[in-house]
């Protein structure tokens, strides 16, 4: 029997017990304020991402607080936005989901406890099937990693913004550098495609790590379930190779067409947009599994060999 937690009674702390016995957690709320998120997650070191609506409304209103995301960078925690968001859910390794109505605000958790709060309800949700981890997935795929560069043109944009309500437009971003697109996260991360095509055909897999890898690559080459295996391949080849930061990552071969290990780890390190950035040795195999998918999905174009100590990618 499914047991709905009810806002006023259970909600809150059902809640808490969910979020201190996650071991990664994703959070999914479209309005987020400061005080009622410190109170859920102050203390928590297993909070790995954060999603938020952030509409031009939501903000002028006083919906949702700008503030959480330097009190999520001091935590290290990332900050996505997506203006599509409404649903609210917490997500343990993209596996289990508390799912609920209540947005992160003192009302909807009854945080501290009011008389009037609000009617909320929620409910946990135990492994959850491969095509809603990747409903998830393709969620965190299509937002916009929120950076100082960001997060100060909201400062700036948001008092012409409060001039124009209610016929605002959205945030205009200027990108100085497609910040996301060069996480190292972007890198695919399922060991080969091989890997990938047998989970995708027959769901099959050997542990929760080989799968959360696979709906990773999923989502960010935008590949749907269901394709036969002659369109799987070519979607994923276009995806692949389309990507901003393959695109790049190739760039350095145009010359002596190769490149070495070394050399691609520096160039990898150098230009990823993760903060902080990682150690030089955290990303040896991310380097690895992107050889690899080079070398299967070039078509013959690109072969790894070791003529001395480094590996080595050369255009064949």
């Amino acid at each position: 029997m499914t047991m709905l937690f009810k806002n006023g009674f259970d909600l809150q702390p059902k809640l808490s017990e969910y979020i201190n016995r996650s071991q990664r957690l994703f959070i999914f709320s479209p309005y987020i304020k400061l005080k009622t998120l410190k109170t859920l997650i102050d203390g928590q070191k297993n909070v790995k991402a954060v999603f938020v609506r952030w509409e031009t409304k939501d903000i002028i209103l006083g919906a949702s607080d700008l503030e959480i995301y330097p009190y999520l960078k001091s935590k290290g925690i990332l900050l996505f936005r997506n203006s599509r968001l409404h649903l609210k859910a917490y997500l343990d390794e993209y596996k289990n989901c508390f799912l609920t109505t209540a947005n992160i605000s003192s009302r909807a958790l009854n945080l501290p406890p009011y008389s009037r709060y609000n009617y909320e309800i929620g409910t946990l949700v135990e492994d959850l099937a491969i095509e809603d981890r990747l409903y998830f997935q393709i969620i965190e795929s299509e937002s916009v990693l929120i950076t100082d560069n960001i997060y100060n043109q909201l400062i700036d944009q948001l008092p012409e913004k409060k001039r124009e309500f209610p016929n605002e437009d959205d945030f205009d971003f200027k990108f100085e550098s497609p910040d996301k697109d060069f996480l190292i996260s972007s890198l695919p991360m399922t060991y080969s495609v091989e890997t990938l095509f047998r989970i995708y055909m027959d769901t099959e897999f050997v542990n929760e790590v080989e799968l959360n890898c696979a709906l990773h690559d999923l989502a960010i080459y935008k590949i749907p379930l269901g394709l036969p295996s002659s369109k799987f391949r070519e979607k994923l080849v276009d995806a692949f190779f389309s990507h901003r930061f393959i695109e790049c990552f190739l760039e350095n071969l145009k010359g002596s067409n190769e490149i070495y290990f070394g050399t691609a780890k520096e160039w990898i390190h150098k230009n990823c947009t993760d903060s902080p950035t990682p150690r030089k040795w955290e990303i040896t195999e991310n380097i690895q599994i992107l050889y690899r998918w080079i070398v299967k999905l070039g078509s013959g174009k690109y072969a790894v060999d070791r003529p001395n100590y480094s590996e080595r990618l050369f255009k064949v």
